[in-house]
């Protein structure tokens, strides 16, 4: 059975939730400052999931007269918002961490401790790879970002682990807040690369393989003069493309409209979502272009 977007989303929430509280367990077993590092991302884990729904939900609205191009940035927003709420998360572990720096404590039931942590990684791999699935497949941004956010606390989680197991054997626990620190450095590059992916759709960004694929089908096209003016953005999993094309000034409505259907079916082979909008134009309006038919 194919499950969608927001079930994907449900079970992220259900997971973080069962996640933070084998972290949490796993503190108070240890008082590893590191470990509660761990189960304090996961509390930003659990809001940015709760988030993510909320946002999914909105985005599968259909457009209405208030939206004419739908509700899809609505998940743009809430990774934009789920990488700042990482990168609070990544303060908050510096903050505990600092302290320890300077009064390094003895870890109690620290084998417990780190079996339970483990526990708690696997789930959150296997809902990392559930929702990066999901992403790739549906094209959400918002899916991808918790996937990701998830995926570097595996990470982290794991040096974690590590780095404790090595001080549980050494008596180096002065290892517990430096890895908590190492934690909190690579939570902000991930919350950082979170915040960057989700600005540029919320700006508008160009989508340079939509315009390689426009100035693709345009040169295996005849019929027509020039055409310029490219413009192409992305909002969710959906593409905008217009531009202007140039026709002799005797060609039909008929022959222009047959002429850029042709073009939109083209381009929907491999962007299904997309919308195009091209304006034509006589020869007296054409202007200097590099874009003209292949000869």
């Amino acid at each position: 059975m194919m499950v969608n977007k927001q079930q994907v989303a449900m079970l992220a929430i259900i997971g973080g939730a069962l996640v933070f509280s084998l972290k949490l367990l796993a503190f108070l077993l240890t008082d590893s400052v590191a470990l509660l590092s761990d189960a304090l991302e996961s509390i930003i884990n659990i809001v940015a999931s709760i988030m993510m729904l909320i946002s999914i939900r909105i985005a599968a609205i259909p457009e209405d007269q208030n939206h004419r191009y739908g509700h899809n940035k609505a998940e743009n927003i809430s990774a934009f918002v789920e990488g700042f709420l990482i990168l609070i998360a990544a303060f908050l572990i510096i903050g505990a961490s600092v302290g320890r720096l300077f009064n390094p404590v003895e870890l109690a039931d620290i084998d417990l401790g780190l079996a339970i942590s483990l526990t708690a990684t696997c789930i959150n791999g296997v809902l990392s790879y559930v929702l990066f699935r999901e992403a790739r497949r549906s094209g959400s941004i918002a899916l991808e970002g918790d996937s990701k956010h998830l995926f570097s606390d595996v990470l982290s989680s794991i040096g974690v682990v590590v780095g404790l197991f090595i001080a549980s054997i050494t008596g180096w626990y002065i290892l517990d807040p430096l890895l908590a620190l190492l934690v909190a450095v690579i939570i902000i590059r991930m919350g950082i690369g979170v915040v960057r992916k989700a600005s540029t759709d919320l700006m508008d960004q160009s989508s340079p393989e939509l315009e390689r694929r426009i100035q693709e089908v345009m040169g295996a096209t005849g019929g027509y003069i020039e055409y310029h003016d490219i413009k192409t953005r992305k909002n969710g999993n959906n593409y905008f493309a217009e531009f202007h094309l140039c026709v002799k000034g005797d060609m039909t409505v008929r022959d222009s409209h047959r002429l850029t259907d042709g073009i939109e079916a083209e381009l929907r082979k491999d962007f299904p979502s997309i919308q195009v909008n091209i304006h034509v134009e006589s020869e007296d309006q054409c202007c200097s272009s590099l874009h003209r038919p292949a000869p």
